[in-house]
């Protein structure tokens, strides 16, 4: 068979879970969101719920399909949710963000049963999040409602991976002087996320939780962070596979691929490779993707198409029909891909969920 697989180690992400829960002694939300970045929201969590607190995921259908799931732990829903799918919080058991006022008193106001919530301050995100100074109006309406339970109040930091933390750091204070006034101690607080995580411990030693999704993987939120902070107890968890399914030779002179954009310089043995931009691989790696086959790390040529690429191997390496071809693994990893794509590894990740490329998991 022609597969195209990833290998979704879950040894690996549960040690991963481990460490980072010993590394900041806290509570740990499993971020989930977009069918766990790709890797399979439904069996992923099935195989972690021992291991973690909360789920996060974004939207309503994804909170219910965990429920649908079996799975038990808290799930709080991190996004704006319509105001007529309020009531799948109280039937499924979830958890709603209220990010701003209307939200709240719509909530507050017209719905009969009671429903847990966290509240989310924009403290300098720009997106979803209450302002700062509608902290105490926040409050009054806590203490009016009955039918809301506020668990929790966080936010979200615009630059935890950056090497540069004084936006984050003002964001923090923001947050702090914002929790003075909600006795912490009550609350389930957080506004870790994975860059924060490994890049400002201030992030949470003073709160109670951390939100992590690319981690789990063993995948930092950028190079930076990979190369000058990577931590020993992050450990890989993600390894793609594909098939080798043709032996050529060409003559020096000869273009490939779509565009003609690699010319041989020389006569030139490649092999074709059944992975490409269908299966997830980004258009943008072109001419500056590597592989492993056989242990030797090569180099792909030409275009990445819809459903191959081709590798260039040297005259002297026994390839055939079928043989293992790697494309994503520790040194080939995620945070390099973004860096070449000018991108984020979330979008990397994300965009290898595609369907043809199955995901193995492996314990």
């Amino acid at each position: 068979m022609d597969d195209r697989i990833i290998e979704i180690n879950i040894s690996n992400i549960k040690s991963n879970i481990a460490g980072i829960k010993k590394f900041t002694k806290k509570l740990f939300l499993a971020v989930v969101k977009c069918n766990a970045y790709g890797m399979g929201a439904p069996y992923l969590s099935r195989f972690i719920e021992e291991d973690v607190d909360y789920f996060g995921v974004e939207t309503i259908e994804e909170a219910i399909q965990l429920r649908k799931g079996k799975i038990k732990k808290p799930v709080l829903i991190l996004g704006q949710i319509l105001q007529d799918d309020v009531e799948y919080i109280s039937k499924y058991n979830l958890i709603v963000t209220i990010g701003s006022l209307e939200f709240f008193k719509y909530v507050s106001g017209s719905i009969k049963t009671r429903i847990s919530a966290h509240i989310k301050f924009d403290t300098g995100m720009g997106r979803l999040g209450i302002m700062p100074q509608s902290a105490e109006e926040v409050l009054n309406i806590i203490h009016s409602s009955k039918n809301i339970n506020v668990e929790g109040v966080f936010s979200h930091l615009a630059t935890s991976e950056d090497p540069d933390k004084n936006f984050a750091m003002e964001q923090l204070n923001v947050f702090k002087n914002i929790l003075k006034k909600f006795h912490p101690n009550k609350y389930v607080t957080h506004i870790a996320n994975s860059g924060a995580i490994i890049n400002l411990p201030e992030s949470y030693k003073d709160f109670s939780m951390v939100r992590s999704g690319l981690l789990l993987y063993g995948v930092y939120p950028g190079l930076f962070l990979r190369t000058f902070k990577r931590k020993p107890f992050i450990k890989s968890a993600l390894t793609g596979k594909a098939k080798v399914l043709l032996i050529k030779n060409l003559p020096a002179g000869a273009s490939i691929g779509y565009g003609r954009t690699y010319t041989c310089k020389k006569n030139t043995r490649i092999v074709l490779v059944g992975i490409g931009y269908g299966d997830g691989l980004n258009k943008s790696l072109s001419n500056r993707i590597f592989v492993k086959i056989k242990d030797r790390i090569l180099s792909a040529r030409g275009n990445i198409s819809m459903d191959q690429i081709v590798v260039e191997i040297p005259q002297d390496l026994d390839v055939k029909q079928g043989d293992e071809c790697i494309f994503l693994d520790d040194e080939l990893n995620i945070e390099n891909m973004a860096e070449i794509c000018k991108t984020v590894p979330h979008e990397i990740l994300c965009n290898l969920g595609k369907e043809r490329l199955k995901k193995i998991y492996i314990h």
